[in-house]
């Protein structure tokens, strides 16, 4: 039996970045099939390579104003819904003028409080990957806004299984898992631990080596999205019976 989209219990976020490797038709195909792969939204990056992360090696991978606006456009015309991880404060600003619904804050920017403020303010649903904070030590950062929903991660690319400890997402802040291992399996029991959503990099090509922090072997492709798809519905059908 299939699920009406709205029923889906467990969302997926196809991150298409940076395996777009700067080419706009390859951000096309990755968001037709990242919505014919079972996807609730796709994903994409906001900096200025050198003001925000200090050089200008992914400067290739910037995406402008107007093409920011030409994703979005054809995000909607595919029926997938389009966010962003945005590391520039003024970037915000690009976000609620085309009417983004949902915000990324990448781990490496926790501590950059005028941008997370800025996107908290904005009331939109905002997730927060916690990989490399330690919220153990300092407890979970801007706890006081509602908006704000936790990710569990390990900044590491590729991330081996073993250097997982997941949390159980019934029992704890965190309601999502923002995935870097090579596989879905990790994806899988993050789900069985009550994840309720589930960000992995999305590659057409996993064999490809770009000169990027983030490797497409840890991304997963069409067949992955597809099983991870099906595995999380079959989940959701399980838990609707009880």
């Amino acid at each position: 039996m299939k699920i009406n989209n709205s029923q889906r219990s467990v969302k997926i976020i196809s991150e298409i970045h940076p395996q777009h490797y700067g080419s706009m038709n390859e951000i096309e195909r990755l968001i037709i099939f990242s919505k014919l792969g079972g996807a609730d939204f796709v994903k994409i990056q906001l900096y200025n390579s050198e003001k925000n992360l200090g050089n200008s090696e992914r400067s290739y991978l910037e995406i402008n104003k107007e093409e920011l606006i030409y994703i979005n456009n054809f995000s909607k015309k595919q029926g997938i819904e389009l966010f962003a991880s945005v590391f520039d404060i003024e970037m915000v600003d690009w976000c609620e003028e085309i009417g983004m619904s949902n915000y990324k804050i990448a781990s490496r920017s926790v501590d950059d409080s005028k941008l997370c403020k800025k996107i908290l303010e904005k009331n939109k649903n905002t997730f927060l990957s916690l990989g490399m904070y330690d919220y153990n030590k300092n407890g979970f950062p801007y706890e006081n806004y509602k908006n704000i929903n936790y990710f569990y991660c390990v900044s590491k690319y590729p991330t081996n299984l073993g250097e997982l400890n997941l949390p159980s997402f019934l029992n704890s802040k965190f309601i999502g898992y923002s995935d870097h291992t090579i596989g879905i399996y990790a994806c899988v029991y993050a789900i069985a631990k009550g994840a309720r959503y589930i960000e992995k990099h999305f590659s057409l090509n996993k064999s490809m080596n770009i000169n990027t922090q983030m490797a497409h072997v840890c991304s997963m492709d069409f067949n992955d999205l597809i099983e991870l798809r099906k595995f999380a519905d079959s989940f959701t059908l399980i838990n609707s019976k009880f």
